[in-house]
């Protein structure tokens, strides 16, 4: 009988019930729209933090404390570390989706057109030996006029800078002179390289040389050593923070250092947007729930007369107000279905307007949409529902 009650409760023709619904419906959609936009616009600004390069670096112990501004243009710093550091980072990294991790070893040299008949100077510059392309993926948003250096090819990148101070471009040959910092080793080394491409930054990495790893290790005479090796850990502060400290307890005897600008940045960035969206969500919840309340009371005085009759029948007042709060649920219900669905198409609308990308749904938002549809619509019903204790079946059938 109850449930018999309750499908006649929604299926009789009731315009309230059908305004309670449009009232749930517009605030699951906006609930949905900015839930399902925020997942979004995580990812989106992740990966454009991303581009601005790595933001872990982890170095020789000597060096720890030594400043980095970040990126393959940091300075180079005192001390090397084995490349074998690499590998048992690679296992750790593993854990974490998304991380990449490049090692770096900097070199002091001198470069020199290889054209006989240039008579520029040599220029003292940093020559940094890694993986370019494995590079360029932490750094986006470098440029590159030419091709990234085949490493079989005895080919190098060099800075925007430096190949205007020398007067070459891809194609051309330079000459690299290794200068030893060590007062046994008067020995200097020179060997021509092919440039295969120049790279704008607009940083510092316009005035150095990009060299494969394993060929400025043999250059300089540093096999198997590094300077240091730049991560990119995807996820907010907190996860790369928490990155940052199980690579210095699995590696001790270096340095783990999180580049605090753009770690921080980012950190504060998301959790504005979160707080926004948030707030906004919370809201308009809270004035979608002073609506449905009134459409409830509505509907409660409005079937005085029923509460009345069920009343004389022996039901008592739990029974009747159980019913109201199940018929509150199933508007919620339905409404936090059409809402989830509605606010997906317009977060996916705004994505590619604002973002141009397109959005898939974050599943998760559903069953969150749809239970807190729900959940507003009884809490909304449990206030007028009070007045059932207040029908008097002989007054109310009476008329008067």
């Amino acid at each position: 009988m109850f449930w018999r009650l309750w499908w006649r409760s929604l299926t009789i023709k009731r315009p309230q019930a059908g305004l309670a619904i449009a009232s749930v419906l517009v605030g699951a959609a906006v609930a949905s729209m900015l839930l399902n936009l925020y997942g979004d616009v995580r990812r989106k600004m992740t990966q454009e933090f991303r581009a601005y390069g790595p933001n872990v670096v982890i170095s020789p112990a000597e060096s720890a404390a030594a400043k980095t501004t970040g990126g393959a243009g940091g300075e180079a710093v005192a001390g090397l570390m084995d490349e074998t550091t690499t590998a048992r980072l690679d296992s750790i990294l593993a854990r974490t989706p998304g991380a990449r991790a490049v090692p770096v070893l900097y070199v002091v040299a001198e470069i020199k057109s290889a054209n006989p008949d240039s008579r520029l100077q040599a220029q003292n510059l940093v020559a940094v030996g890694t993986d370019f392309a494995e590079l360029r993926q932490l750094i986006p948003s470098w440029g590159l006029h030419g091709r990234e250096p085949a490493p079989d090819q005895h080919e190098v990148i060099i800075g925007r800078r430096v190949a205007a101070l020398l007067h070459v471009r891809p194609g051309d040959a330079v000459e690299l002179d290794r200068l030893s910092t060590s007062d046994s080793d008067n020995t200097a080394r020179v060997e021509t390289w092919r440039v295969s491409g120049v790279l704008s930054t607009g940083s510092s990495e316009d005035d150095q040389v990009f060299l494969p790893l394993a060929a400025l290790q043999q250059f300089a005479g540093l096999q198997g050593k590094i300077s240091l090796i730049e991560l990119s850990i995807p996820g907010e502060a907190p996860e790369i923070e928490r990155a940052a400290r199980e690579v210095a307890a699995a590696l001790p005897g270096v340095g783990v250092r999180p580049i605090r600008q753009i770690v921080y940045s980012a950190g504060r960035v998301l959790g504005t947007i979160r707080w926004l969206t948030v707030s906004l969500t919370a809201l308009i919840l809270v004035i979608i729930a002073l609506s449905v309340t009134a459409t409830m009371t509505t509907i409660v005085l409005e079937r005085q007369k029923d509460v009345a009759v069920m009343k004389s029948l022996g039901a008592s007042d739990n029974l009747v107000m159980r019913l109201f709060m199940s018929e509150g649920a199933a508007l919620g219900l339905a409404g936090g279905l059409a809402g989830f669905a509605l606010g997906v198409g317009l977060a996916r609308g705004l994505a590619e307007r604002l973002f141009h990308v397109s959005l898939s749904p974050t599943w998760w938002t559903l069953p969150a949409v749809t239970l807190s549809g729900m959940a507003l619509a009884v809490l909304a019903t449990m206030i007028p529902v009070r007045m059932v204790h207040r029908v008097q079946p002989a007054t109310v059938l009476k008329g008067e």
